[in-house]
């Protein structure tokens, strides 16, 4: 019998691309590409989209919450202020200083004060990733918008964690209180989806 010959394959596997489009990106996360767009305007992903950080978020599971509750600020990009406001910047970057960072994450949310105050971690995320996390200790004013009827806050917190543009990640600062530094590592690793009618939501054990 004459040795087998086979037929052209019908599948071949491509080699893994370095960097990825927009819809790639937005395929292997699970998410819009808006949502993309709005991880690259953070700089938590580069103009160019490795692939190998995408990966990376691929890989994470999503925070599940099973007693008590976590704050989460869900935030967009880095935009400019309304006018009139003392600051330069609402919305998330890699580039805000400490002091920009606290400005955008900790003000002006419509918010249940007491339930924020109560559950003591508040992270800021942007498209599902987690971006900041901070020690909440207290309110330090509220204000009533014009045309609004009811009070935004703003909240005196500690920043423990941060990321930086590529993800790059750091090591967690000796300052971080003991009973804080393994529910920060495992926030700042996962990836958070909340509903909510406004930006600030409550990740837990019902969600």
């Amino acid at each position: 019998m004459p040795l087998a010959k086979f037929a052209p394959p019908t599948r071949v596997d491509e080699p893994e691309p370095d960097i990825l489009t927009r819809g790639q990106a937005a395929s292997r996360l699970g998410i819009a590409m808006g949502a993309v767009d709005k991880l690259i305007a953070a700089r938590v992903l580069e103009t160019s989209i490795r692939a190998e950080v995408v990966q990376r978020l691929e890989r994470r599971s999503y925070l599940v919450v099973e007693a008590g509750e976590l704050t989460v600020l869900r935030t967009d990009a880095r935009k400019p202020a309304y006018p009139g406001e003392d600051r330069r910047w609402i919305g998330f970057s890699t580039e805000h200083s400490p002091e920009e960072l606290d400005a955008t994450s900790l003000r002006w949310w419509r918010s249940h004060p007491r339930r924020v105050i109560d559950n003591e971690l508040f992270v800021v995320t942007v498209a599902t990733v987690p971006v900041a996390v901070y020690k909440i200790e207290g309110v330090e004013n509220e204000q009533v918008r014009p045309g609004e009827d009811k009070p935004r806050f703003h909240y005196r917190g500690t920043l423990l964690h941060r990321v930086y543009p590529g993800l790059v990640d750091r090591p967690l600062s000796p300052a971080v209180p003991v009973q804080y530094k393994d529910r920060v590592r495992q926030i700042m690793s996962s990836r958070i989806k909340v509903v909510s009618g406004g930006p600030i939501g409550y990740l837990n054990a019902g969600s």
